[in-house]
């Protein structure tokens, strides 16, 4: 038997790459224009198929019991009385960020690395632009 082994990086070919996904999701906001009661309640919390919305016993009013499991798939705003009831949106400086790995390398491991090299390439290009001489750029 005979065994080649090659290193290399994922940046030359992706069978060297220790990440199998990495992604990233906003997370939703949701908020009621006015309250929701009663058989509207119960319709709208019927309409979500993750779950999101839960009706208080009491006043059988709607409020969003879990809004990290809507995928905004905007089932709860397509019945026309719901439209602008419901507000959908994104919070734009709150994320989920996922990384699966394949390899040997754990996905905080990887993640720490990737930050690292995010933080050299920021610090090089900074300098770049700070003193373009140095290092032979021209801006």
């Amino acid at each position: 038997m005979e065994v080649i082994c090659e290193k290399g990086i994922g940046k030359t070919h992706a069978k060297w790459s220790p990440v199998c996904t990495a992604y990233y999701r906003l997370m939703p906001v949701i908020e009621f224009r006015e309250a929701i009661k009663g058989e509207d309640a119960k319709e709208l919390k019927a309409l979500c198929p993750r779950g999101v919305f839960d009706i208080e016993d009491i006043s059988e009013t709607a409020f969003v019991k879990d809004a990290a499991r809507c995928t905004t798939c905007r089932e709860c705003i397509r019945p026309e009385k719901f439209q602008d009831r419901v507000i959908l949106g994104k919070q734009k400086d709150v994320f989920e960020f996922t990384v699966e790995s394949l390899g040997i390398y754990k996905p905080e491991e990887i993640v720490i690395e990737a930050i690292s090299k995010l933080k050299e390439k920021a610090v090089f290009w900074f300098e770049a632009i700070s003193n373009p001489e140095e290092h032979g750029t021209q801006i």
